[in-house]
Parts: C-alpha cells; structure tokens; sequence
C-alpha cells in the first residue's frame, strides 16, 4: 500500500480552488450569556444565500476563493515545493495571500471594519473538500480574536441572508442550522476551551507547535450511515486509494460504523449521518494538535 500522503493528496487536488476564511472570535462580558452556554466567547456565521451553488442555506465562516491572478500563483507554488503545510514562520508573500483572502471576504460578507494587521491572523485549520463533490476548494481557517468590540454588521445583499454570532455550544446543539462538515468538525475542536484567554493561549501555542496540516476527508457509506475519515486516522490511506479509484463516488464498505471503528487503532472520524439519528466525533488521537471530544450535536450536516 502506498503511504506517501503528500503525492497522494497532490493527485487529489487537480482543479481545487483555493480560498481563505475568518474565524472571528468576541469574548462575552455577559455573565449570564456565559452560564447558558458554558463558553465565554462566541464565533461569526454568515448564513449562505439559497441561490448559491456551494453549500446553499448553510451557517459557514466568512471566506471566499484567491483571485484568480494570486490562485496561479499559489497553485505553482504549492506543486514546486509540494507542501501540504503552512509554515510556522513569519508570514511568506504566499501565505500572506490566504490572509488577505480571508480579510477581503470577511469585509465584503459582512462589512467588518479592517482594522487588523494580517500577521495577526493565526492559522487553525487547512480543509480540502472531499473529491467526489463537484466544487471543491482547499481553504485555509485564520483566527482573530476582537476581545469585547462589538460591531454594526450587515450581510452582503444577494449573497448572504443574515449573520450570527453563536457560541460553538449554540451553534452544535441548534437542531435547525445546516452545516458543512467541515465547520462541525472545526467548531467542535474548540470544545477544550471554555474561555476566550484559554482559546487565545492555545492558539498561538497550537500554531507554533504543530502548524497546520491539510486535510482531506474521505466520505464513507456504511451499513447504517456515513462517516468522514480524516488524516490522523488509521485507516485514511487507505480510504484516500479506494476514493481515488473513483473519485465521483462515495467509497462504500460492508460494515456497521461500530464494526468499522472496532477495527482501527486510531481514530479521527466524524459521523454525518446514521440511522439512530447520531452525529459525533468518534476520536481517541491528538489531531493536528487538537483534542477533540467525542460528544454528540444535533446541528443537521450537509455532505451531498
């Protein structure tokens, strides 16, 4: 079996486009915001227009594609050093790119002020969306943190319903919303944090130790449901051979999603939908330097 992730993940990223977005973070002086919640801080969500084609009704982070110039220019560079990491060091002019896509998007979405300096983003996560889907994307996640500020928002007409600001605990518990796998698994990894100081330590701390990974899920169809498998899980390379064995389908196996799971040593898997009714992380590994807690939500996951 080939183990060699990074030529595996470049020949699963022919026509990817890539993109930036903001995960924007505002502490909460509330104290009896805080005590329904458990969290001290809440994320922004912008909810996507229904005419859009990519993920249409959906609660995602603010974001949007590279221009076309600087997504050549990301392109060649990502296939002559063939990374599948942003670096840990001061901002390159490349990874300043994904930066300025994500502040560009976020103002345009939701007419944020900008006034942050770009090397203050701190990059939480890298996702590529899963191959058998028709628009795919490899998106860069940068944090900001805005402490107590609060601001007079408003959704880019035509392309955004409406915003929210929603605590991950809110956000994973509200049976109504419908999100991209990707923003459950992100907002589930903040889960360790309780407070605003604890998120921004960690943050900074995360980054620095482990930088941030790519990630490409691999969407299973089990007996009784699907599950997306990601890289810190055992059995991903060979998930990622058998989907690029045909990439316009879902990879089907013979097995329950207990049964599947039974049999890895490690896992880092995420079940979009089953027949009990059951959506969770299902981890026991660090991944990508986050702890990830195996807790159920009742959010509604869109994964066709």
């Amino acid at each position: 079996m080939v183990r060699n992730i990074r030529s595996l993940l470049k020949a699963a990223s022919v026509g990817v486009r890539e993109s930036g977005s903001c995960i924007v973070v505002q502490k909460i002086a509330d104290k009896s915001y805080c005590s329904q919640n458990v969290f001290d801080y809440r994320l922004l969500f912008v909810k996507r227009h229904q005419k859009l084609k990519a993920w249409p009704g959906a609660l995602t982070f603010p974001g949007g594609v590279i221009d076309k110039e600087e997504s050549e220019r990301v392109a060649n560079f990502r296939q002559i050093t063939n990374i599948d990491k942003l670096s840990a060091s001061p901002p390159s002019e490349i990874e300043n790119v994904y930066r300025k896509t994500a502040l560009r998007e976020l103002k345009e979405e939701t007419e944020f002020p900008l006034d942050i300096d770009i090397a203050t983003l701190i990059p939480w996560s890298v996702w590529q969306t899963p191959l058998q889907l028709p628009r795919r994307f490899n998106t860069t996640f940068f944090m900001i943190f805005v402490g107590l500020q609060e601001f007079n928002l408003k959704p880019c007409e035509g392309e955004i319903e409406s915003l929210h600001w929603l605590s991950p605990a809110e956000l994973l518990n509200d049976s109504s919303v419908n999100l991209a796998p990707v923003t459950v698994a992100d907002v589930a990894k903040f889960s360790p944090h309780l407070t605003y100081d604890q998120l921004v330590d960690f943050s900074k701390r995360r980054y620095h130790d482990y930088q941030t990974q790519q990630c490409m899920p691999i969407v299973i169809k089990l007996k009784d449901g699907t599950i997306g498998i990601n890289p810190a899980d055992s059995f991903y390379f060979e998930a990622l051979e058998l989907q690029l064995k045909d990439t316009t389908q879902m990879v089907r196996i013979d097995s329950t999603i207990e049964e599947h799971s039974a049999n890895q040593t490690v896992l880092c898997r995420e079940v979009l939908a089953s027949q009990d009714g059951k959506r969770n992380l299902i981890t026991n590994t660090l991944w990508d330097g986050h702890t990830v807690s195996n807790s159920q939500y009742h959010c509604k996951i869109m994964f066709k």
